[in-house]
């Protein structure tokens, strides 16, 4: 297309203006109203004065604005004249422009689906962990981006992830799920492996608590155990010591009875009126034939009876 030429010529025009005789005219006016002072009488004097100050600042407000209006049609038209030749340069740009990005919008995608083949070669077993999407990068559609530097890029890309999966399958968490879903929407190892190392603490920290409080609870129940074992004591120390006393009663009434009565006595009292074999099997010379009198509960009398048949000592029992 040939080079169109441009060509203003501008003539500096000139606007003619009295104002050093005006400007000099108006500081003598002006002069007189300084140190000026008014009256009742004089009021409407002040007025009028003020009035005529009002319509000389208007004329020349007007007449400026008038001469800018005039100074300004040559421009104005100009200026519209250019505007009109831009628009009609704007229909050629645009449909020039659309076509040129068409053709790059082309490009790019052609360029894309080489950046697809390649990621589709190099992803392996990652894919479900590294999406073509999450890891596109637009500046491999750009012409200057060469597909060596891509396949560099993204092969960098797999590693990454294999290496960071691998990590967080090896670290066998509860958390391996969240940690991965982690690196698939950050692609970032130290982001992934955080979501496993907080849940660890945590549950390390949890475990720390319930360690003590199991430690706590047990010693609560040794404590309550030796409570019990020592009321106990203290239950069979008291039977035990009822039984001695109301043995010495016993003991202290045969005594105080007559000799005729005390031999009736002198087999224990749960004895009399019933046949004592004297002939008890096993009898040895070391051994006696001895009559307890015993008190206490039937689970006591068995513990009593499986301790005199775990040493082989032959008893009878009779019930009072």
């Amino acid at each position: 297309m040939n080079q169109l030429a441009l060509r203003v010529n501008q003539n500096p025009g000139t606007i003619e203006l009295n104002f050093e005789e005006l400007n000099k005219q108006l500081d003598t006016k002006l002069a007189e109203y300084k140190g000026a002072v008014f009256t009742e009488e004089t009021k409407d004097i002040a007025k009028g004065e003020v009035a005529g100050l009002r319509r000389l600042k208007k004329e020349i407000d007007e007449a400026r604005k008038a001469t800018k209006k005039k100074w300004m049609e040559p421009c104005d038209a100009f200026e519209e004249q250019m505007k009109n030749l831009t628009k009609k340069i704007d229909e050629p740009i645009q449909l020039i422009d659309d076509q040129v990005k068409e053709f790059d919008a082309k490009k790019k995608a052609e360029k894309r689906v080489q950046c697809r083949k390649i990621y589709d070669e190099i992803i392996g077993d990652m894919g479900s962990y590294l999406p073509f999407e999450k890891i596109f990068n637009p500046k491999w559609e750009n012409v200057s981006t060469s597909i060596k530097t891509i396949r560099e890029e993204i092969s960098k890309y797999v590693e990454d992830a294999r290496i960071t999966i691998d990590a967080i399958l090896a670290m066998q968490s509860e958390k391996e799920s969240e940690a991965i879903e982690v690196y698939v929407d950050t692609l970032s190892m130290a982001k992934a492996i955080d979501v496993i190392n907080l849940y660890e603490r945590q549950k390390a920290e949890i475990l720390v608590r319930e360690e003590e409080r199991r430690k706590q609870e047990e010693e609560r129940r040794l404590q309550a155990e030796i409570a019990r074992a020592k009321a106990e004591e203290r239950a069979a120390i008291a039977r035990e010591e009822q039984i001695k006393n109301e043995v010495k009663q016993e003991m202290q009434q045969q005594v105080a009875q007559p000799e005729e009565e005390l031999e009736v006595l002198k087999e224990p009292a749960f004895l009399q009126g019933e046949d004592v074999d004297d002939e008890l099997p096993f009898v040895q010379p070391n051994t006696k034939v001895v009559f307890y009198r015993v008190v206490a509960t039937e689970n006591e009398l068995d513990q009593v009876e499986m301790a005199f048949n775990s040493i082989g000592i032959f008893f009878e029992r009779r019930n009072v």
